[in-house]
């Protein structure tokens, strides 16, 4: 994943993954994967509130984030969404890199 995440993280475009973890558990998360993008912490579950997001129960847990991916335009828009039906499934970071590319 990191190195197709590469691929597009540069001049024109920014990387940031978001999660519910706190800002610790992000940065030791991090450095273990080896990340060179950002990672925001959606703590307080504003923003997978915002963008419609959230598993409301799972596991016996309450509004869990789902695995998701956006790309956000130039104008703050989204372009295109990626939310996966079930908690073990990633977005395909393939099609996502490729959708951006062609994108420009």
């Amino acid at each position: 994943m990191q190195s197709r995440l590469n691929d597009i993280h540069g001049a024109n475009n920014e990387v940031l993954g978001v999660s519910a973890d706190s800002p610790f558990s992000l940065a030791k998360w991090a450095e273990k994967e080896g990340y060179s993008f950002n990672l925001l912490s959606d703590f307080d579950k504003e923003t997978i509130t915002a963008y419609d997001v959230v598993f409301p129960e799972l596991a016996g847990l309450k509004r869990v984030p789902r695995r998701a991916a956006f790309i956000i335009d130039r104008q703050g828009k989204v372009a295109h969404a990626e939310i996966t039906p079930d908690a073990g499934t990633l977005p395909d970071i393939d099609a996502l890199v490729d959708k951006m590319k062609a994108m420009g």
